[in-house]
């Protein structure tokens, strides 16, 4: 069955409503003694001095609260109020300038009460958490243009509170399975990985950084982040949206499942900035410039899953195909970032390092310079994929080679596929060198 993007939306069956309202409820219920231990935290803690650890702790708190009471709250209640017929308004996203200064202007409030006299327990823990969700709710932001076409609040928040709670949970239960599954098949594989891992990191602290980029630890921890991590979440994050995909415009069943991967960032941003407290401002920064990843592979999932269950001629094959787009990005996004880490990795561990140079380049810069234009493809291709539901655009993303009509087709340009081939160039050459140094060790 094909959708239209000008037939009405179909409503979700009762079924599934109240399936929301009740998965809500029990998510929101252990939130509830969450809240009363942080608003107990915030009475007694008017004065006196706080360990980083004890402001992890609270955040900490905070976190499982918001994401608990919060998310399920938000669940059950919508859930209800779409059992009882009442409608949802349109969803609108504020402007990207506003989203962006309001980003600035929480790091800057969070980092003024980190390093300030003020209490950070009290300020810092809610700043963290609203800095976090912002970078990736503007790239939806781009992605629309300010214009959610049949997108209504109660889908939006529901999308963006699954990815946040199931999305991740489903996530990091795959990124665990997925490397205990290839340890169980490789006898007495799992000790000298953590051999090894633990040498990377004793490298990094004595300054060795050559020697952690040519080592096995850096291999595996790049196997990890650059193809595990990205395969596990790019299943993972939109998986929650099946059920209303299938009755979405495909402009609609995008902008979902791109609020789902928003909400899944939102967590993992809070998670490593607070794991990093004492350089969560850097982190947090560079996560931000990577806000579109999450969103754009969880949109094109969608998007795949909706024409499989709407069994879309040679659906399955495009969905291999947008997967597959979705988790190279990615990858190439984790890759580039642990080369970056890795290099300046004195930064998390120790003393800077020198500098390395790959053919006369700085392998960090070159690198760091193969994100930037990962973010700007991400970008333009969000922004494609959700103008083409408009009345002037077109229908879906369309690869080249999908079966497809000619006036619905959308295929990349040659400009665009050489700017890819450049970005996977850029990867791929101080990635080669290290394998090859790794090889003639």
């Amino acid at each position: 069955m094909q959708i239209d993007d000008k037939m009405q939306v179909e409503a979700l069956p009762k079924g599934w409503k109240r399936t929301i309202m009740i998965l809500g409820l029990c998510l929101a219920l252990p939130g509830i003694p969450l809240a009363l231990g942080y608003c107990l935290v915030l009475l007694i803690s008017g004065s006196g001095y706080y360990s980083d650890s004890d402001v992890q702790f609270i955040l900490g708190i905070l976190t499982l609260t918001v994401v608990t009471l919060g998310a399920g709250g938000a669940a059950a209640w919508h859930g209800r109020a779409s059992l009882n017929g009442r409608p949802s308004k349109s969803l609108r996203l504020p402007p990207i300038w506003a989203l962006v200064g309001l980003f600035s202007l929480f790091v800057a409030w969070g980092y003024a009460v980190t390093t300030g006299k003020a209490v950070p327990v009290l300020v810092f823990p809610p700043v963290l958490l609203i800095a976090a969700a912002l970078p990736s709710l503007w790239a939806v932001a781009w992605f629309t243009r300010g214009e959610t076409g049949g997108l209504t609040w109660r889908r939006g928040s529901v999308a963006f509170a699954g990815g946040a709670t199931a999305g991740v949970l489903l996530a990091i239960i795959l990124e665990i399975l997925l490397p205990g599954l290839l340890f169980a098949l490789v006898d007495d594989l799992a000790q000298p990985v953590l051999d090894e891992l633990e040498w990377l990191l004793r490298a990094l602290v004595g300054r060795d950084v050559a020697g952690a980029l040519t080592g096995w630890g850096f291999f595996y921890a790049f196997i990890m982040l650059a193809v595990i991590a990205p395969l596990a979440e790019e299943f993972a994050k939109p998986l929650v949206t099946l059920p209303l995909v299938k009755r979405l415009p495909r402009r609609e069943a995008f902008l979902v499942g791109a609020l789902a991967g928003a909400g899944f960032a939102a967590l993992e941003n809070v998670i490593y900035a607070s794991s990093g407290y004492s350089f969560w401002v850097g982190i947090l920064v560079v996560r931000a410039l990577g806000g579109a990843i999450h969103p754009l592979g969880a949109g094109l999932v969608a998007l795949a899953w909706r024409d499989v269950l709407c069994k879309e001629p040679h659906a399955g094959r495009d969905w291999l195909k947008r997967f597959g787009l979705a988790a190279g990005m990615h990858a190439l996004w984790n890759g580039g970032s642990l080369l970056v880490i890795t290099l300046a990795g004195a930064e998390f561990f120790g003393d800077l390092p020198p500098e390395i140079d790959v053919l006369g380049l700085s392998a960090g810069g070159t690198t760091f310079a193969l994100l930037i234009i990962l973010v700007l493809v991400a970008l333009w291709l969000g922004r494609t994929i959700a103008q083409q539901g408009k009345p002037v655009g077109l229908d879906a993303l369309v690869l080249p080679g999908d079966a497809v009509a000619p006036d619905a087709r959308f295929v990349l340009s040659d400009r665009a596929v050489a700017i890819w081939a450049l970005a996977c160039l850029a990867a791929l050459v101080p990635l080669g060198i290290t394998g090859l140094k790794l090889v003639l060790r």
